[in-house]
């Protein structure tokens, strides 16, 4: 009877070796799969609003417009606005110092609290998106937003100082004692709405869009951010009333401008399509060359 021929020592191990390389290396693929890391979330979380040159060039003539304001508009010789209700003196007999010494400090306190309010979004700008995240790209855009923004707020308050010209608190004080340093500060007919609280809170609505829409910092401090500066904002508000710059009203009207514009701004550039935006202008930095790139559909 016919039998097939035996197969060869050699032609079997060697079909061996090839199921035991198999199942290895099936084995090592399933291990690597699983010491791959998992994916990172996108970031900034929701992407970046899109800026365009136009933004660019709105934000200098805004900035333009700003200065022309301030240093060739002269300010209200006479107030438009003297009436007094009992909110505001209430508020403003709770909470004027009544030392001198005590209003200079409270004004200066507002100072600086507003100046470190308004420079934390560009400061996270610049050193979380571009220095720690290397983003240049991120980085130009969201302080072009923030300048933007914060021109916008500070242009509609002192053009309504302008058209209101109500009264300073501390100006009936100087009718009895025109020594006094407050009657010292000008724009004593500049009391509506309140300047440092109008830019303090756009400031917080800036920062609540970085860290609580777009997540920047991907860190602890992103939850605590948008609180943290609105309290500071708070605080500064309080202040002016307490250096008797400012009537409680003038304030509440700061507040809700300014978080009014810090929020408009961004979300309607939310609003505006990648696909039909403008040129874009973003500074392209190298180790050898400095520059702006242009891009965008033509």
């Amino acid at each position: 009877m016919w039998r097939p021929p035996r197969r060869s020592g050699s032609r079997a191990s060697a079909s061996r070796a090839l199921v035991v390389l198999a199942v290895l290396g099936a084995s090592s693929a399933r291990g690597q799969a699983t010491d791959d890391p998992p994916p990172q979330p996108p970031w900034p979380a929701h992407g970046v609003p899109p800026v365009g040159a136009w933004d660019v060039v709105a934000t200098g003539a805004l900035g333009a417009g700003l200065l022309t304001l301030e240093l060739a508009v002269p300010a209200p010789t006479t107030p438009t606005w003297t009436a007094q209700n009992g909110f505001d003196t209430g508020i403003r007999s709770a909470l004027r110092l009544g030392s001198e010494g005590g209003r200079q400090a409270a004004a200066l306190t507002s100072d600086v609290l507003l100046y470190g309010l308004i420079l934390a979004p560009f400061l996270n700008a610049a050193l979380v998106a571009g220095v720690e995240h290397e983003r240049w790209d991120v980085g130009w855009r969201l302080l072009v937003l923030d300048a933007e923004t914060l021109l916008v707020a500070t242009t509609v308050t002192l053009s309504l100082q302008h058209l209101v010209a109500r009264e300073r608190p501390f100006v009936q004080e100087c009718r009895a004692n025109p020594s006094l340093a407050d009657c010292s500060v000008g724009s004593k007919y500049q009391s509506f709405p309140s300047g440092h609280t109008t830019a303090a809170f756009a400031a917080v609505a800036l920062e609540c869009f970085h860290h609580g829409y777009l997540d920047t910092a991907h860190t602890g401090w992103s939850a605590a951010a948008c609180p943290v500066t609105a309290v500071a904002a708070t605080i500064t508000g309080v202040l002016r009333i307490a250096a008797d710059r400012h009537w409680a009203t003038d304030v509440l009207a700061g507040a809700a401008i300014g978080g009014l514009v810090g929020y408009a701004v961004p979300a309607l550039h939310l609003l505006g399509s990648p696909g039909s935006q403008g040129p874009v202008l973003t500074p392209n930095v190298s180790g050898t060359s400095v520059g702006l790139m242009v891009a965008g559909r033509f």
